[in-house]
């Protein structure tokens, strides 16, 4: 498929990381994935979804490197498209994930592709390249084992959250960063808007309320003490 045909459903796929999928399904867009670029990351996404939701850690393993290899194609024959980058991050890390022993090595190879996704799309999935990168670097061993950097990973999460302000995962990231630079005061602020847009239904609603007066409290004083 030429570049003009295949950008339209490219562009669709950006709604879908990650959307639940049958192995069939993988199977079949895998066997268009030669000729069709669309194809090949329909399959990775599917993959993904895969790799994510197995319940068997060897299953879990060959999915994510299936699905990373069918990325990378598409990496490599389209450098401009932010989700093949995105993918290929995101299931590089699953890989990581499902075989620890490999994860140093595999750390820089997710930093190179969430990098490339976030300065070509920083809004894909929320916020998600700079999100990818803010765990990175929050759980990565630091200088000179890994490229674990607590500071950085403040930044790359207040990115994620200034792309996706709505999306749970970047303030939540944020504040657990901000927890682990010392930075209480405000990881505590941020727990407490993230859980202000989380209210609970029905009789727990008031404890909630009061729960949250408090948190804010607890906020202030430390403010006060610091």
């Amino acid at each position: 498929m030429k570049g003009s045909e295949a950008g339209p459903a490219i562009k669709e796929l950006e709604r879908e990381i990650c959307a639940p999928c049958s192995r069939e399904e993988a199977r079949q867009w895998s066997a268009d994935a030669e000729a069709d670029a669309a194809s090949a990351l329909k399959a990775a996404n599917c993959y993904a979804f895969l790799a994510r939701t197995g319940t068997v850690k060897a299953s879990r393993l060959a999915d994510a490197k299936t699905g990373r290899r069918l990325a990378g194609t598409v990496v490599k024959r389209r450098p401009e498209s932010a989700v093949a980058h995105y993918l290929y991050a995101y299931l590089t890390g699953l890989e990581a994930e499902n075989d620890p022993l490999r994860g140093l090595e595999l750390a820089p190879v997710i930093e190179r592709e969430a990098r490339a996704a976030s300065e070509l799309n920083p809004a894909l999935d929320q916020g998600g390249p700079h999100r990818m990168l803010g765990e990175l670097y929050l759980r990565a061993p630091g200088i000179p084992v890994s490229i674990g950097d607590l500071e950085k990973a403040v930044a790359c999460y207040r990115r994620a959250l200034a792309e996706g302000p709505h999306f749970a995962e970047n303030r939540l990231g944020l504040a657990e960063a901000l927890l682990n630079t010392g930075e209480a005061t405000e990881a505590c602020m941020q727990l407490h808007e993230l859980l202000s847009g989380m209210p609970p239904a029905g009789s727990s609603r008031d404890s909630w309320q009061k729960a949250l007066s408090l948190l804010k409290q607890l906020c202030t004083m430390k403010n006060d003490g610091g």
